[in-house]
């Protein structure tokens, strides 16, 4: 998923779920921070292809969790210390590792981190971080299922075929569709879902191939049931709502993943953000609604915020190895 999910979509899913706008923000903030925690976040710099750990001067692991072309195309290893545990969990079904490392949703180890976020006590000076964090790795197992984060032949994709959502109806993308046909991406063994390119993170998209969901993934419908799954786990954390969204959310939020259609996800963010500025959402008006802004460096640039963020995702990777070497995967260092 991109930013308008991580960011605007958990955003709207904390206010409904009782959670005041300046934690809201915290939480939404940490879910996109996930994608834009790199070593080289100032980009001042191309030349930095660790993606793994660094530890500071004062002895504080930093683990980075974020998207890098240079250091996905230069450090294998790197890679799988950021892919398989925080955008593509493990489904660990199947019989050899690489059908282990397949990601899909309500798989086994998706429902024990489910669990583990609503047990997440407002008591704990980190809640809202590691639920940030959580939230982001949980969502995407909607959008990466049947994907796998290493270099993997069972990640190729076969006959690609997009429908877009215009004007109230969903219509063939056969400009794209034609590309396809004589376009492959399948030279080498894909990383993730490279081969779909960004199709499985746009909410107003279906669809389908040969290889993968050959009777078509409608995107909407995947992004809508998330949400669903997050709410739950935020309003059993916040614990003053009812645990399902009521029908008129659940059209609001359609709309919004429908209508909201622009190539760029920062694009569609900001859209989200006026939509929530305007209250299309209908929760009651705070402070911090109004001008609701993404930036990396709300939680980068404040010492306090960095600290708790690196704190809450060295906890998270520690419990994701733990259950990945239970399972017999020794894929993560550190």
């Amino acid at each position: 998923m991109d930013i308008d999910f991580h960011f605007g979509t958990v955003y709207v899913l904390s206010r409904w779920a009782g959670f005041q706008a300046a934690n809201a923000k915290v939480i939404a903030a940490c879910s996109q921070f996930v994608d834009d925690n790199i070593d080289n976040i100032d980009g001042d710099s191309l030349s930095s292809w660790s993606t793994g750990r660094d530890v500071r001067e004062d002895g504080r692991i930093i683990r980075y969790s974020g998207h890098d072309l240079w250091a996905n195309l230069g450090n294998a290893e790197g890679n799988e210390e950021v892919w398989i545990p925080y955008h593509f969990l493990p489904g660990l079904q199947g019989d050899t590792e690489e059908e282990k490392l397949i990601c899909h949703k309500d798989s086994e180890l998706a429902n024990k981190l489910r669990d583990r976020l609503s047990s997440i006590s407002l008591a704990d000076p980190n809640w809202a971080f590691k639920l940030g964090i959580g939230l982001h790795v949980y969502a995407d197992t909607w959008a990466h299922q049947e994907f796998a984060g290493i270099f993997s032949l069972k990640n190729v994709i076969h006959d690609l075929a997009i429908e877009l959502f215009d004007q109230d109806n969903w219509k063939s993308f056969d400009q794209f569709n034609d590309m396809m046909k004589t376009l492959s991406l399948n030279i080498a063994a894909p990383l993730g879902h490279a081969a779909a390119i960004n199709w499985p993170d746009r909410p107003y998209a279906k669809w389908s191939s040969s290889s993968k969901f050959p009777n078509g993934r409608d995107n909407c419908l995947e992004f809508l049931e998330a949400s669903q799954a997050c709410y739950r786990i935020l309003a059993k954390v916040s614990g003053d709502v009812p645990l399902e969204l009521e029908q008129w959310q659940l059209n609001v939020l359609k709309k919004a993943f429908l209508e909201i259609v622009n190539d760029d996800p920062e694009v569609r963010n900001k859209i989200w953000a006026k939509w929530i500025g305007n209250n299309i959402f209908g929760f009651e008006f705070q402070e911090g609604d109004e001008n609701l802004e993404y930036s990396k460096w709300f939680i980068a640039a404040d010492e306090t915020m960095d600290k708790r963020f690196y704190e809450s995702i060295e906890e998270y990777y520690q419990w994701c190895k733990a259950e990945l070497e239970a399972a017999g995967i020794y894929r993560l260092d550190g």
